[in-house]
């Protein structure tokens, strides 16, 4: 007699490969064929998957077609399948699926495109956190500026591509004229996605601003974040940059690290 284990590795071995043979036995004769009956459990787990993979990423279904978004679905299920009940986050690994499947391809822009739309997800889902309040920084020494640590907010995510994705995805949006042709050369796209009040915006950022921001977000401090960015343009404006990090609420707060 199984254990309620081998019962359920058995049956999920099932849904995912054509192994029927090892469960098929283990069902109980009820009118209707063994294989017939796993095969309907089969065929749900599968297009559940792949719809909801599909709002996830409208766009990359869009792009591909359908019959060939659902083979991919099928792929990317095989090799991440779901841990969860909840089917949310299931979308998370899938630009780096693509990346693995189109590198250095003629098709090598989709993985940056799913990047782009998982970001917006994320965005979507992200808990809510307070304005940044300037006010904070009166009581910081002007010589512990550099030393400042910004705290990125949780519904904000950078993204860069050396293709014009932002172009790609508006110009696949529901109802947009799909008669625009989008030169693949015409990147760089460096964009910080960023929740509102009624939906998740996309502000176009130049390369300096973007790599202060990314160092930012990874807690680097003021300091080295500006350094960076210099690097990318001696000329940046760090005053302008922060004006604009606090306008766009990219910020929550600020700390000095402690030693």
């Amino acid at each position: 007699m199984p254990t309620l284990r081998e019962l359920q590795r058995r049956f999920a071995a099932a849904l995912f490969t054509d192994a029927y043979e090892r469960c098929s036995g283990d069902i109980r004769a009820a009118g209707g064929d063994a294989r017939a009956r796993l095969g309907i459990y089969r065929d749900q787990l599968h297009a559940a998957f792949a719809r909801t993979l599909a709002l996830e990423f409208p766009v990359i279904e869009r792009l591909v077609g359908g019959r060939y978004f659902q083979r991919l679905a099928r792929e990317f299920q095989a090799a991440h399948p779901s841990r969860s009940g909840n089917l949310h986050q299931i979308g998370a690994p899938f630009a780096a699926f693509l990346k693995r499947r189109f590198a250095a391809g003629r098709y090598d822009y989709l993985p940056d495109v799913a990047e782009l739309e998982w970001a917006l997800q994320e965005c979507a889902a992200a808990p809510e956190a307070p304005s940044f309040d300037l006010e904070a920084l009166q009581s910081v020494a002007l010589a512990h500026y550099a030393d400042l640590h910004f705290e990125f907010h949780p519904a904000c995510r950078l993204v860069s591509s050396r293709y014009p994705t932002l172009d790609i995805w508006r110009a696949n949006q529901t109802g947009a004229a799909a008669t625009e042709i989008i030169d693949l050369a015409s990147g760089p796209t460096h964009v910080l996605a960023q929740r509102s009040a009624q939906a998740v915006i996309f502000h176009v950022l130049g390369a300096p601003e973007f790599v202060f921001l990314q160092k930012l977000s990874q807690d680097c401090s003021l300091g080295a974040a500006l350094e960076a960015a210099q690097e990318s343009d001696p000329a940046f404006d760090l005053g302008a940059a922060l004006r604009r990090c606090v306008a766009l609420h990219a910020v929550t707060g600020a700390r000095l690290q402690q030693i």
